[in-house]
């Protein structure tokens, strides 16, 4: 909680401009709660610092940014993410497969991979991976982002209504806002655990030796 805090402090500290960077270095792959830019985007636009469609331009903007930069790390032939990708098996499967599938709906992938919390951060890299075309990287990529950053915003303005009016259910709308950010690759990890620990069981009950009874 202290951490989030913090950077929700030093995005306000620097208003638009703490906004965009912080937006704009998640989509290469960081993992921060981005939902600290679009409470400080709205505040923004409470207060008439920014217009809606200045704080809408503002996030799309700095999603596209951090996306090309993604591209580009995805792009290279020969940096630290190909490298760790070689040394990896089940990391190189799922670069040929990222491959096959941009090859395939590259366009569509891009503009999807916007909406999803947890994907869109990596999306991009992936993108470069799969050699997706730059215009069609670059057109999808800022419809997509668009889309994402008025629902964005909307879903915000509706959390700080809902939050000044209705005092005694803000652990509420903190879980239920946590959920929708973060529920789907929690149980994703989840589901992959258990999956694993299935098997592990099933491995290690098939893997006994025989045994044969006494004479």
């Amino acid at each position: 909680m202290r951490v989030s805090e913090a950077l929700l402090e030093w995005i306000r500290a620097h208003g638009a401009v703490g906004v965009f960077v912080f937006i704009a270095v998640e989509n290469l792959g960081i993992p921060w709660p981005t939902e600290l830019a679009f409470i400080v985007a709205v505040d923004l636009v409470r207060t008439g610092r920014l217009t809606y469609l200045e704080a809408i331009i503002l996030i799309t903007a700095a999603h596209l940014t951090g996306s090309c930069i993604g591209y580009g790390i995805g792009r290279a032939g020969d940096n630290f993410v190909v490298r760790r990708l070689r040394r990896n098996r089940h990391m190189q499967r799922a670069r040929e497969w990222l491959q096959t599938w941009y090859a395939r709906h590259g366009a569509i992938t891009v503009f999807a991979a916007r909406l999803i919390g947890q994907v869109r951060p990596w999306a991009s890299i992936a993108a470069g991976l799969g050699k997706v075309g730059v215009l069609p990287l670059v057109v999808f990529t800022t419809l997509g982002s668009a889309v994402y950053a008025i629902l964005a915003v909307e879903l915000t303005r509706v959390g700080f209504r809902f939050w000044d009016a209705y005092p005694h259910l803000r652990l509420a709308l903190i879980i239920t806002v946590f959920a929708i950010f973060y529920g789907a690759a929690i149980y994703a990890v989840v589901r992959g655990i258990m999956s694993r620990r299935r098997r592990g069981s099933a491995t290690g009950t098939d893997d006994q030796p025989e045994t044969t009874p006494p004479q």
